[in-house]
């Protein structure tokens, strides 16, 4: 007790001597006189409208991706879409000998469900029925976007023993047909040796599960890890000049770090249009997304400036703020199916490729892009993008962007953050369009140069 008395007097007397020493005045407008007026910049802050149309993201790169994305989904406002998966297997042992007019026994495919997307809560253990087919077109360096592999490279025969249904659960056991499994114990000692010429005769296995019956509402999106699926084939294994005679394993394996193809088939392209009304939809994968052409915000900005004797070459942004405005859904919980993080991103080919990138203001400030559920809106900080915009000499596929889910990675040495087109996981937001009370908003924050 007598510690705390002598530090309760000690902290007494030291605020009482600092306020006796703090009251110093102070003259803000010292120096302001040396300043001639025409050096001063006034900063000033303008909202316009922004004009946003709604655009299929098309030849989405989906091949090198965590995750293979295998369901489906009917939304009421988007339509049906149906995900399926592409990849590659390759035995897990090399040099292996299969023997002597070997027979295949049985193949099972072991998959584990990483993830799993639904928006209502009925449908996460709703039945799905899981299809294997075997494929026709080789998956490498070139087949990357998810038009790449078409129907006629998908043999119309399953391979897959029917009746597997897959409820929901964290795993699922699907039974490969006789007639498969016999085809890779016929594999020959050079294709068993050679992962490169294993991949020439067999190409590859295409996953696809149905949708619900009829044409119900909901679905379920199933996320599986390439990593977590395996085959293991049993077979009569007999050498008779080493006595052998006897049933062996084998297991199968798919390359986690692909190529692996993710295929979606989106029905929402009858929703695109140039000037989107009340509503503005953000679906994730390849579907609709928000699409601003910065050539004509380019050109609205220009009118505004001569209208209002702006010289744009003096123009200096402090910031420019895309806001994009939603209401609050008459169910909360849709909430949780928006995405977190939207950013713009550029579309660009290069070398006959196609690429869709976020542009590189996404890394500028803290939590750019992220939802604001407080204020309703998206908040997007594109200053630096905007200011080269207006600066001109831009390709016109730098002025083409999507509005798309961005997810992040950092490297686990240096701590760097690299963000991406978030191209696996199904989501869903419905923003404001272009005639909402509260539409989509550019908030430019600027001085202008004497």
């Amino acid at each position: 007790m007598i510690k705390k008395n002598i530090l309760s007097s000690a902290a007494a007397l030291l605020v009482a001597t600092l306020l006796s020493h703090s009251c110093i005045e102070t003259d803000k407008t010292t120096g302001s006189s040396l300043l001639p007026g025409d050096n001063i910049l006034n900063v000033t802050s303008t909202t316009f409208d922004l004009p946003v149309q709604a655009k299929v993201t098309d030849s989405l790169q989906t091949s090198y991706i965590g995750y293979l994305s295998v369901g489906a989904y009917n939304d009421p406002d988007m339509g049906l879409v149906t995900t399926s998966a592409a990849f590659r297997i390759a035995p897990s042992l090399s040099k292996h000998n299969f023997g002597e007019n070997p027979v295949a026994k049985a193949l099972k495919m072991y998959i584990s469900i990483d993830n799993k997307t639904f928006f209502d809560e009925n449908d996460e253990f709703i039945p799905q029925n899981f299809k294997l087919y075997e494929l026709l077109k080789d998956i490498d360096s070139t087949v990357i976007y998810n038009n790449s592999v078409k129907q006629n490279d998908i043999s119309p025969a399953r391979i897959d023993n029917a009746g597997n249904i897959f409820f929901g659960g964290d795993s699922l056991v699907i039974e490969v047909s006789q007639t498969f499994a016999q085809k890779l114990v016929e594999a020959s000692q050079e294709e068993m040796d050679s992962t490169e010429l294993f991949y020439k005769k067999f190409k590859g296995l295409y996953l696809t599960a149905d949708p619900k019956p009829g044409n119900q509402a909901g679905g379920r999106i199933n996320l599986i890890a390439p990593g977590n699926i395996y085959f293991l084939l049993t077979y009569r294994h007999k050498v008779a000049s080493e006595g052998i005679d006897k049933d062996s394993t084998i297991a199968y394996y798919v390359n986690e770090n692909g190529p692996n193809l993710n295929l979606y088939n989106h029905s929402s392209a009858t929703i695109e249009h140039p000037n989107p009304g009340n509503k503005l939809y953000v679906e994730g994968l390849a579907g609709v997304k928000p699409y601003i052409d910065f050539a004509q915000v380019k050109s609205n900005l220009e009118g505004w400036a001569a209208y209002n004797n702006i010289d744009l070459s003096k123009l200096i942004i402090a910031k420019a703020e895309v806001r994009l405005p939603f209401e609050y859904p008459s169910d909360y919980k849709e909430l949780n199916y928006f995405p977190s993080q939207l950013f713009i991103s550029t579309r660009r080919a290069n070398s006959g490729r196609i690429s869709y990138e976020p542009v590189e203001d996404v890394s500028f400030t803290t939590n750019n892009g992220y939802i604001n559920r407080s204020l309703r809106y998206y908040s997007l900080d594109i200053s630096s993008y905007l200011q080269k915009v207006l600066k001109g000499n831009q390709e016109s596929s730098y002025l083409q962007t999507y509005v798309t889910p961005i997810y992040q990675t950092s490297d686990y040495y240096s701590g760097a953050v690299y963000y991406y087109l978030q191209n696996y996981l199904y989501s869903k937001a419905t923003l404001n369009g272009n005639t909402a009370q509260r539409n989509p908003k550019l908030v430019l924050t600027y001085a202008v140069l004497p």
